[in-house]
């Protein structure tokens, strides 16, 4: 039947054996053969994680209808070539992954929380990191993709600064573009610097001055996002970036001076143009944090995430083992102890001290799914760092700059995750995707060992 419905495949190249799961020499060759055998429906399947890359990290809209395409598109390709998935099963992260997810969805049993489920709603995007690995033969592409949505969205944030485009929610000092969260839009642009920085290696032209380009757009959407914390993680990422491409040889000392320095050059400009609201806004995070240290509370983000962070450590004393299940935080707060002292304190109303989460990603497994949840999500990240810079050391070919910049992407989001919860936006979530896909997976090129 699958044979009389599929007159574009060529017949002529055998399918390839999916079990026993090929091993890493040989995956090249099988998904060579696979896209021979299937020339159009890669070439579909290519456009849709484009499409993916591109559209996922922009708004809530496209990232769920490109989600579905490209799911959609992978579930037809693997039902007619099982080879497509099978290596993925030798693939660590990938069991760990299932673990931490299903101890997540286990922990909603004893939530209070009667729609607790649903907050695992953005793990669907997890499909994605699989859905994109029989087309990691266009890495740069996919790179661009990302570099290029953040940018939009950045020159969207500019728009909005200058009253040329409106928000939906209505005017604000941190203008955040079409992800309509600051956060997630200093997140996206500082993982697409990141990339760009990757991405500059080897070009020449005008790709370079594009990613130049692209370099301070991002500059000035996290500028105009003005989101502390995604600011100082940044730092670290951009050394660890800096370090890794002249370890690697991809470029020299010199050369990675002169970048920096032009980065920094961009980045001052950036300031001086609209970044008044963003110093504004650092020097009220020292002010905000001296007066913590005497012990007094104000009406501040900084004095409002330590609270959230001590409920959730708190509920983690109180739930050690298994936590307080998925979506039990808020919950939690409203019958803490220390909420009605600090509302009293600080002036801040019940309902914005009442979160669905506690603005860290790390805090969050540990308050809602104890020692287990935590001891998974923290093994899946290792495990996802492992591979990421096992691959960047690996690789030999032009692509591999890219890998190394999505390592270093990878770090920064998960340094930036630790003030917010990155699994519960699906908007940054996609971009996680991306990143991972493209650093972390089993490489499908030929690849010396190390």
């Amino acid at each position: 039947m699958m044979r009389a419905f599929s007159p574009w495949l060529d017949r002529t190249t055998p399918v390839p054996r999916a079990w026993p799961p090929p091993a890493q020499p040989d995956i090249a060759d099988t998904l060579r053969d696979i896209r021979t055998r299937d020339r159009y429906g890669h070439v579909l399947h290519v456009a849709a994680a484009l499409l993916f890359a591109f559209f996922a990290p922009l708004d809530q809209g496209p990232n769920s209808v490109a989600s579905i395409v490209l799911v959609s598109i992978t579930l037809v390709r693997v039902l007619t070539f099982p080879a497509l998935f099978t290596p993925l099963l030798r693939w660590t992260p990938l069991w760990i992954a299932l673990a931490w997810v299903g101890w997540t969805a286990l922990s909603a049993t004893w939530s209070p929380r009667s729609d607790a489920l649903r907050l695992l709603n953005g793990q669907r995007l997890l499909l994605g990191v699989l859905a994109l690995w029989p087309v990691l033969d266009h890495t740069r592409a996919l790179a661009w993709a990302l570099v290029l949505a953040a940018a939009t969205n950045a020159a969207v944030q500019v728009a909005q600064k200058f009253g040329v485009l409106l928000p939906a929610h209505g005017a604000s000092w941190r203008p955040s573009g079409l992800v309509a969260l600051p956060a997630v839009a200093a997140i996206n642009g500082g993982s697409a610097i990141l990339l760009s920085m990757a991405l500059l290696m080897g070009t020449r032209g005008i790709e370079r001055v594009a990613l130049y380009a692209v370099i301070m757009l991002c500059g000035v959407g996290m500028t105009l996002a003005a989101s502390r914390f995604p600011a100082l993680a940044f730092i670290p990422a951009l050394i660890l970036l800096s370090f890794m491409l002249v370890r690697l040889g991809y470029a020299t000392r010199r050369s990675m001076m002169r970048t920096v320095l032009v980065l920094a050059v961009l980045a001052t400009i950036a300031l001086v143009a609209v970044g008044e609201d963003f110093l504004r806004y650092l020097r009220l995070a020292a002010a905000d944090a001296q007066a913590g240290s005497r012990g007094d509370v104000g009406f501040s983000s900084i004095h409002l995430r330590v609270f959230w962070w001590k409920a959730g450590f708190a509920e983690f004393l109180q739930h050690p083992v298994i936590g307080g299940g998925v979506g039990s935080f808020t919950g939690f707060v409203d019958g803490y102890a220390g909420t009605r002292p600090f509302l009293e304190r600080s002036g801040i109303s019940l309902a914005e001290a009442l979160p669905l989460h506690p603005h860290s990603s790390y805090l969050r497994a540990l308050a809602e799914t104890g020692i287990i949840g935590f001891t998974l999500f923290c093994s899946m990240i290792i495990a996802v760092l492992l591979g990421a810079f096992r691959n960047a050391v690996r690789n030999p070919n032009r692509s591999c700059a890219v890998v190394v910049g999505a390592c270093a992407s990878l770090v920064f989001i998960l340094l930036c995750t630790s003030s917010e919860c990155v699994e519960l936006m699906n908007v940054a979530y996609a971009h996680l995707v991306v990143v991972i896909a493209i650093c972390a997976l089993p490489r499908t090129d030929h690849a010396p060992p190390l």
